[in-house]
Formats: C-alpha cells, sequence, structure tokens
C-alpha cells in the first residue's frame, strides 16, 4: 500500500518543490514555484492530485472505487483535482500522478529542464 510518506518522497524529489500546511485544513501540501499540486488527506488515506479536470474525470470513471473528482463546496464549485484512496490503486500509477500533477502545475521551463536532464530509456 502507497503511503503519505511515499507521496512525499516522490514529491519533494522532483524540482523546485517545497512541503508546506494547508492554512485552513493543517495538512502537508507540496507546491512548485507557489502552485500547489499535490496535497495529502487529514486521514493519510488520500491525496488530492491536481491534474487537469478532463484528466481527472477519466481516472475517476476509470477506478469510482479510489477516485473521485472533487470541487470546492463553496458556491462556485470550481474544480479542484483528483482525490486518490492511496490504498486503492498501485504504488506505480500513484508516482505518475504525482508526475503528472507536478508537470500540471510546474512553470514550462522547469519542465523542459527536467526532461532534457533525465537520462533516455532505451
Amino acid at each position: 500500500m502507497t503511503t503519505t510518506e511515499d507521496v512525499r518522497r516522490w514529491a519533494v524529489a522532483l524540482p523546485g518543490v517545497q512541503e508546506s500546511s494547508h492554512g485552513r485544513f493543517h495538512v502537508p501540501v507540496f507546491k512548485v514555484r507557489g502552485r500547489t499540486f499535490v496535497g495529502l488527506g487529514r486521514d493519510e488515506t488520500t491525496a488530492v492530485f491536481c491534474i487537469s479536470e478532463q484528466q481527472a474525470r477519466h481516472a475517476a470513471a476509470a477506478d469510482p472505487g479510489a477516485c473521485e473528482v472533487v470541487r470546492r463546496r463553496d458556491a462556485r464549485r470550481s474544480f479542484l483535482g483528483l482525490q486518490v484512496d492511496l490504498g486503492g490503486i498501485s504504488a506505480a500509477r500513484i508516482q505518475c500522478l504525482v508526475e503528472e500533477a507536478w508537470r500540471q502545475q510546474a512553470p514550462r521551463k522547469l519542465a523542459a529542464e527536467r526532461d532534457r536532464d533525465r537520462p533516455a530509456i532505451e
């Protein structure tokens, strides 16, 4: 089972990432250059990934038991991301979600630098 420590380790390994605490819920959040890309759940069994709404809807439809599209609870009901039960999907998929969320929020130049610095897979 994937733990919040796994998510933390994967998130902070990415360039430009800082861990902080959510101002209202006091849970760990991970930001790239000031933009949140992952937030951990209060019960440490879930995480919210800031991916595109289309990606989130697709993931939730593919695995409704473990994934859910989340929206603000206020009148705007704006899209927040994909909430995932950390025990409900594979560690490899969660690690991919961390990367996807980081890419969604990271400046293009930073993402391009990461791609350039990564060794080619043969």
